[in-house]
């Protein structure tokens, strides 16, 4: 028998200035099992020119962070070490061309 993983993700719509129409997507699961499907957790931002994203364990401590539109999480801390399956809290800054800061808080669930 087959299980079948569903991977739902949130789409944060905000809006910036009279006509601008910016996007955020935030996946709440991905799978860093090396099987070549949903392996690492990126952002998908429209109408941004800059992002950073910072990723916290549970007790609130900096474990990976990344900086840039195109940047992504592979399940690993910044000392190499393969994070645990779970919750991970995460904080994502975006900035627009005019210079219009948004926030994004939430979290994230690790599965292997």
């Amino acid at each position: 028998m087959k299980i079948y993983k569903f991977i739902l993700t949130f789409i944060l719509f905000i809006s910036l200035g009279s006509y601008a129409q910016n996007t955020v997507g935030v996946p709440n699961i991905f799978t860093p099992n090396g099987d070549g499907q949903n392996d690492v957790f990126s952002i998908r931002a429209v109408g941004y020119d800059t992002l950073s994203c910072t990723i916290l364990n549970r007790y609130g401590e900096i474990i990976y962070r990344y900086f840039g539109i195109n940047g992504t999480w592979d399940g690993y801390t910044h000392a190499g070490v393969k994070v645990t399956a779970g919750t991970y809290f995460i904080v994502v800054e975006l900035t627009t061309e005019d210079g219009e800061v948004g926030k994004y808080q939430g979290t994230v669930q690790v599965q292997y």
